[in-house]
């Protein structure tokens, strides 16, 4: 989800709150009215600076509602991950600013419930009452969550929010006691806020000093093999050696902009006509006209994926053909396939090429191609992960060995929620790739194995 998406999910709950808290204000307006001389005589009237918190936070409490419940429909597998830090983890590996984004928006979230419940009253001028409250509340909303299917419930996602509570209690009382107590006395109701800042400014600040980026190889929760049955018919190299390290065609959101205006330039696309949805870690461009296309561009590495809308219409079907005629066909798309790519038929005029770390000078091309071609002779999909990328520096990797004894402490990531291995066979080992999140060709060791039963290739950091 783009951040503006959020800003305008916040936007339409806003005004439903907004809407709400008029409603309720008119109707308690009228009770209050009504039995003034009856019901409340001989009471102070409710300050008016508290009605205002208290309308605040009810109509914060109706965002909170749809933000975390009535913007998504039930549908999740009810997963409990009760493994602190594990999305802080998660994030660092594939370093996303969708994944940080949630991670703030989830201390964010209950910012305002520890600004405003000490505005509601004195008792929750202490920290008991307001942390103990926000804990019950973030507790019932992963519970909820759990049992109705609306999403997961999380550990990182509790501590997240208790830390943003926290943060706007700090807040507020660090404000009034300012009034009342001076600058020193005030400044450690501050403290979590700054705590928050000074650690993320020194986690980013050392994630840019980092020669390389983070792999996305690397698991948030390792596997267990502490029960499995590890059998390995191959002796591994205790010797380390040295290996080229290679970057990508790393693109920003401008280069990307100039690259989808000459791909579109050679459709015959007007400019004027293309429109920008980009997220964060990729550029989507769509091209309306007489064909309408779109276009994703992802920027780490420069590949690409097309769609052109026109295969929707009716006769349009794949259709098969030879290799020559297809490389024609993309040609118009500005693409040069290497003559030594492996060419195969994936489905019905569905055609794809690999190359696998083809070197050619410092260069090294590597990955896929997959294209359809339909029966009126063009090709209306692509999706181009074939990259050819530089070569930057060689490196020292850890032996055969050293990465072996990863693989043993279950430093590999498995695409499966079953983290318990059983059986886990290695047959064979071999040096390859992988993308880090700056745009470098890492080494990484390959394990080709069979785990409970399937083949699996587990890939370990090299570096």
């Amino acid at each position: 989800m783009r951040l503006q998406e959020i800003f305008g999910l916040v936007r339409d709950y806003f005004y439903v709150a907004l809407i709400a808290v008029l409603v309720l204000a008119a109707v308690f307006g009228l009770l209050y009215y009504a039995g003034r001389k009856t019901v409340l005589k001989g009471k102070e009237p409710i300050p008016k600076k508290r009605l205002i918190a208290i309308a605040a936070f009810i109509g914060y409490m109706i965002m909170v509602a749809g933000v975390t419940f009535l913007n998504r429909g039930p549908g999740y597998q009810g997963g409990v991950d009760l493994s602190l830090f594990s999305t802080y983890r998660e994030a660092w590996y594939l370093f996303s600013v969708r994944h940080w984004q949630f991670i703030y928006l989830n201390i964010l979230m209950l910012v305002p419930f520890g600004v405003l419940l000490p505005l509601l009253h004195p008792r929750f001028r202490k920290a008991a009452w307001t942390i103990g409250l926000a804990a019950l509340l973030t507790l019932s909303i992963e519970t909820i969550q759990l049992m109705t299917g609306y999403g997961n419930f999380v550990a990182d996602d509790l501590f997240n929010n208790l830390m943003g509570a926290i943060i706007g209690y700090g807040l507020t009382m660090g404000v009034i006691s300012l009034k009342e107590k001076g600058f020193r006395r005030s400044l450690p109701y501050f403290t979590p806020l700054l705590l928050v800042a000074v650690l993320s400014g020194s986690l980013f600040g050392y994630y840019e000093a980092k020669e390389f980026g983070n792999l996305s190889i690397v698991p948030a929760h390792r596997a267990d093999l502490k029960e499995a049955r590890v059998m390995a018919d191959l002796s591994f190299s205790d010797r380390s050696k040295t290996i080229p390290v290679y970057r990508a065609p790393v693109y920003t959101k401008k280069q990307a902009d100039g690259f989808a205006r000459r791909f579109f330039g050679r459709l015959g696309g007007n400019p004027a006509d293309i429109e920008d949805l980009s997220y964060p870690d990729e550029a989507l461009y769509r091209l309306h006209g007489e064909t309408a296309y779109q276009l994703s561009v992802r920027f780490r590495d420069g590949s690409y994926e097309l769609t052109d809308f026109s295969q929707l219409d009716d006769g349009k079907e794949p259709e098969d053909t030879d290799e020559e005629t297809l490389r024609e066909s993309l040609a118009r798309f500005g693409l040069d396939i290497p003559r030594d790519a492996a060419f195969q038929r994936a489905g019905p005029g569905k055609y794809e090429w690999t190359v696998k770390q083809l070197e050619s000078g410092n260069r090294l091309t590597d990955g896929t191609l997959t294209a359809v071609y339909y029966n009126d002779g063009t090709v209306k999909q692509v999706d181009n992960r074939l990259v050819t990328y530089e070569k930057v520096k060689e490196v020292r990797v850890k032996s055969e060995q050293e990465a072996y004894e990863d693989l043993l402490k279950g430093k590999f990531l498995t695409f499966s929620d079953e983290r318990t291995i059983g059986a886990l066979e290695v047959r064979d080992v071999r040096m390859s790739y992988s993308l880090d999140s700056k745009g470098y060709y890492q080494p990484v060791y390959a394990f080709r194995c069979e785990m409970d039963g399937e083949d699996k290739t587990l890939l370990v950091p090299a570096i």
